[in-house]
């Protein structure tokens, strides 16, 4: 995790890095929502609305893109990620913070991804154990909308395929013209 050249991982090329299963994104979810919860800069600009009356919303949408983000990066590396946080930060909430807090985020993000490749889970693990119940509660509510965003989603994508078939079913139903002959619309595609 801390040389660029991938050695001290085994991580040198895209090819022996494995896929990542629903487990995998499941744990990274957990693991960034929890890591979330117990900052306190995001959690102040939450509170405080800096990002406006949707700052919870916003703070949803930076889990599935930090999340998003490590899913499609070929090698993860704190410095981006870092860079990543410190951007969204000031485009979402205003907020600038120059208590190192972004760095330590961005390495706890980055070893959970690496101990999530390699089938570990002991940084979530202990996350969970030691969170107090306000963290547990900005985590689950994290996760909460999350879980409903996901749900969203798929019910987006089921009415989309829904609309999909009817519109092919109006396509292919017989017309009727004015004068009462049907026009039956061609098979052949």
């Amino acid at each position: 995790m801390e040389l660029r050249s991938g050695y001290s991982l085994g991580l040198r090329d895209a090819t022996q890095r494995p896929a990542l299963t629903e487990a995998h994104l499941a744990q990274l979810s957990k693991g960034v929502r929890l890591v979330f919860a117990r900052w306190t800069a995001l959690q102040l600009a939450i509170a405080n609305q800096w990002g406006g009356p949707d700052s919870d919303e916003k703070a949803r949408v930076l889990v599935d893109k930090v999340v998003t983000w490590l899913q499609e990066t070929k090698e993860v590396y704190a410095d981006e990620l870092e860079d990543l946080l410190d951007v969204e930060l000031l485009d979402e909430w205003n907020t600038q913070t120059e208590d190192g807090s972004v760095g330590q985020v961005a390495q706890c993000v980055a070893k959970i991804f690496y101990e999530t490749l390699r089938g570990a889970g002991d940084q979530v693990e202990a996350l969970e154990r030691t969170q107090s119940e306000e963290t547990r509660r900005l985590g689950e509510n994290l996760d909460r909308a999350h879980q409903e965003r996901l749900r969203a989603e798929r019910e987006a994508e089921l009415q989309q395929r829904e609309a999909e078939r009817e519109r092919r079913r109006a396509e292919e139903a017989p017309r009727v013209d004015d004068d009462g002959w049907e026009t039956v619309p061609s098979r052949r595609r």
